[in-house]
């Protein structure tokens, strides 16, 4: 059944106006958080104080904490060096599915290496990885569910990137496409604790051999330093006495909107902050996580980013001069839609086709019948929906 227009016509001044209310809602709010910013721009022992005091009744407290500079800080992009290596490592997943034929899962991780300034075309690794039976069909029931694919997806990522970028001559920046922290909460994941184990070792590898690593993340929804500014008291009494009951009116400023106003130029970054929750704080120092904001847009169109790297690298300027280079002059090869060119090459390399995915499914169901095994039909619902595919409309 086609998309009713004239529903969705009805509907629309009722959602415009809601959006409009919205919008004045959230920038009366960005005025209250960018006064406090620029308040405590200097006072960093403050806000780390009531960080801490903070967490002492709020043990899923999560939020920014600064690290060592002021937080309207604004620091200029350096030159690029004449020679640099770059890595980035990208990837795609099928998932298991009760509705196929056979319950399969593969894993297909892409890295991309540049040697900017050498001349020298980029060089592609592909990996793919059928994951084992036994990992797709749990033993108390039921498949590997999406999240569980999605973490060793991203492991493996980290882990060829790893191996990769070892091999490139310094100095030599490894970057991944979204958070370089993989989970938030152990509540929603089982597992976790094997999880963190294998990932700490991962992480530490990069420490050990003194690699620049980050984490890039496009139209970024983070609040977290708006989350931190929230705790700063407000001026009135009245205010001060309701000031949970603000600090939650203060919540949906996203933190790129507090730093489009600071960050003027191409090239400019923010403060640096660490990522303060309980998650985080599992980790050894010098692993955990830190970010800032980064303006990769042209003069007349700023565009932030936000750029996660662990803690030897943020506490490290020169690493860190170097990644506001390096993603500057990379995000400028894309012209007036500013991204990474290496990660937009690695999620080419990466990307799993439908195609493909048919394919290996054949190879699959060849392969057991060949062994004996039964193989089962796809369920109508898939069997309706494969039939959909052909059609012109969205697709769930």
């Amino acid at each position: 059944m086609p998309v009713n227009l004239i529903d969705i016509q009805k509907k629309l001044a009722s959602f415009s106006h809601q959006a409009k209310a919205h919008h004045q809602r959230v920038v009366s709010r960005l005025e209250t958080l960018q006064e406090r910013l620029l308040a405590y721009a200097d006072r960093l022992d403050e806000i780390k104080f009531m960080v801490n005091h903070e967490a002492e009744t709020n043990p899923r407290l999560r939020c920014a904490v600064p690290l060592d500079e002021p937080l309207d800080s604004v620091i200029p992009v350096s030159s690029l060096p004449e020679r640099i290596s770059l890595a980035a490592a990208d990837g795609s997943q099928i998932n298991p599915s009760h509705h196929a034929r056979v319950p399969f899962s593969v894993i297909n991780v892409g890295v991309v290496t540049m040697a900017c300034g050498s001349g020298e075309t980029p060089k592609v690794i592909t990996e793919s990885a059928l994951l084992d039976y036994d990992t797709v069909l749990q033993p108390e029931g039921g498949m590997l569910s999406e999240g569980g694919v999605a973490m060793k997806r991203d492991l493996r990522e980290r882990v060829l990137l790893l191996e990769v970028v070892d091999d490139l001559p310094a100095p030599a920046i490894a970057m991944v496409d979204g958070p370089l922290e993989l989970i938030r909460d152990p509540q929603a994941m089982g597992g976790f604790e094997s999880f963190v184990v294998e990932y700490e070792t991962i992480l530490t590898g990069f420490w050990q051999k003194g690699l620049t690593l980050l984490g890039y993340i496009d139209k970024s929804q983070n609040n977290l330093v708006g989350r931190m500014l929230s705790m700063i008291p407000s001026d009135t009494a009245e205010e001060r006495d309701n000031h949970k009951e603000s600090d939650r009116n203060l919540s949906g400023v996203r933190d790129i909107r507090l730093m489009e106003t600071l960050l003027g130029n191409p090239g400019d970054r923010s403060a640096i902050f660490e990522v303060y929750s309980r998650t985080a704080l599992s980790f050894r120092p010098e692993l955990r996580l830190h970010f800032f904001y980064l303006n990769v847009g042209a003069p007349d169109r700023p565009h932030l980013a936000r750029v996660e790297v662990p803690a030897w690298v943020a506490k490290d300027k020169e690493k860190v001069a170097l990644i506001q280079a390096a993603l500057l002059d990379q995000t400028q090869m894309m012209g007036s839609r500013p991204y990474p060119y290496l990660l937009h090459r690695a999620h080419e390399e990466a990307l799993i086709s439908l195609d493909e995915h048919q394919w290996v499914e054949e190879l699959i169901v060849k392969a057991f019948l060949e062994d004996g095994l039964d193989v089962g039909e796809l369920s109508n619902k898939q069997f309706l929906k494969d039939m959909d595919m052909k059609k012109t409309r969205y697709q769930r």
